[in-house]
């Protein structure tokens, strides 16, 4: 007889303490449109794209230690310098990354299969300060490496020796 008005009670009780919390809203970021000339950061000093003028490289943006550049054909490329790091300690470990030592000038270094995912391929080169890295990061319709190549020859002869 007097249940439901008990159960009724009960539950008022119990959820007039209680308040909801909504989750904390973050303010967004600005954004900030990507730089056409990038030549502001060391690694976008490295690579001048109209030295590889095939792949069509254009519209480049750079965060501290890499700058990206993006094709129309290729694919997106990075050009990465690290400093005080090994060219096993640059790569990532995704599946099936597949290294072979590689020299291109006066510089050696490895060549990547897959180092950032199936596909993708980069070249990491040492000099003395660290490393300096070519990295495809697209496919590149089974070009990747090829490409990878072609831009770490324009970037190698500006490395220290």
């Amino acid at each position: 007889m007097h249940t439901p008005r008990l159960v009724v009670l009960t539950a008022a009780l119990g959820l007039s303490g209680c308040t909801l919390a909504a989750p904390e809203v973050k303010p967004m970021e600005p954004f900030v449109a990507p730089s056409t000339t990038p030549s502001d950061t060391p690694a976008c000093r490295l690579f001048d794209p109209a030295q590889l003028t095939e792949h069509r490289f254009h519209n480049g943006y750079a965060n501290a230690s890499s700058c990206f550049w993006l094709s129309d054909d290729a694919g997106p490329v990075v050009v990465s310098l690290r400093e005080g790091v090994t060219a096993e300690q640059y790569l990532a470990k995704p599946d099936r990354l597949k290294t072979s030592p590689i020299t291109i000038g006066r510089h050696s270094g490895l060549l990547a299969e897959n180092s950032r995912g199936t596909g993708m391929c980069g070249v990491v080169l040492t000099h003395p300060d660290g490393v300096a890295a070519a990295e495809m990061l697209t496919e590149a319709g089974g070009r990747a490496c090829e490409i990878a190549q072609a831009v770490m020859k324009v970037v190698e002869p500006k490395l220290p020796s």
